[in-house]
């Protein structure tokens, strides 16, 4: 999935001539701790709360306190992974999106990005998750896919992550039961790498969860 189809339809940049007051009435709005700050549809900076709040003067501006230099944004075509590289190297709750043309097109949400997440895994369906560890060179999804159907079970979803600066990676998988130990029992017979589950109803629970835990992998 592209950024373009990740964007917010609800958060609304910040003008440069914007007032401080403004700018934290809308962060409070939005919940957000950051905003795109954008003139003539082009994005020129990026206010934070923290700048925001350590103002003293009541006739400050946006234009006066936002950053300016390195403004972190991706292009309308990068993939949802480079939105997430982004999020968790600068530890941003949103992304800005620009176009080809370098014209502002809107955010992608920490929220949009757990919300996209979810889909991958299916997060919403029953059944539970479980996240394996390997080799790169030892992923098979044939043989992953036989030692859940031999259970009886049937893969929804897998989703694959790999680890920076190793040869290992993660293999999420969305199964339509509950209970899964018999499957645990199998991946161990196999020798997989089990490193975590989410099982029944604590799957949609575990959901921020597991999403850090990607952001954290992404960060290494």
């Amino acid at each position: 999935m592209q950024a373009i189809e990740l964007i917010s339809g609800t958060i609304q940049p910040l003008n440069p001539r914007d007032t401080v007051a403004r700018a934290l009435d809308l962060m409070d709005e939005f919940r957000t701790g950051v905003l795109p700050v954008v003139s003539k549809g082009r994005l020129v900076g990026l206010m934070k709360e923290e700048a925001a709040l350590d103002n003293n003067k009541p006739t400050a501006t946006v234009e006066m306190l936002m950053d300016k230099v390195e403004i972190p944004y991706v292009r309308e075509r990068q993939h949802f992974y480079d939105v997430l590289k982004l999020m968790a190297e600068l530890g941003l709750p949103m992304v800005p999106v620009l176009d080809m043309g370098g014209r502002y097109l809107g955010v992608v949400s920490e929220h949009d990005a757990m919300r996209h997440m979810a889909e991958l895994v299916n997060a919403s369906g029953p059944g539970s998750v479980l996240v394996l560890e390997m080799a790169r060179n030892d992923y098979s999804l044939q043989q992953i896919a036989r030692i859940v159907e031999d259970e009886g079970a049937r893969l929804l979803s897998v989703y694959c992550t790999d680890m920076p600066d190793s040869t290992r990676m993660e293999v999420t998988l969305k199964i339509n039961r509950e209970d899964i130990s018999a499957i645990l029992q199998s991946f161990d017979r196999y020798e997989y790498n089990v490193r975590t589950t989410f099982q029944g109803s604590r799957t949609e629970d575990n959901l921020r969860s597991r999403y850090e835990d990607v952001m954290r992998i992404i960060k290494m």
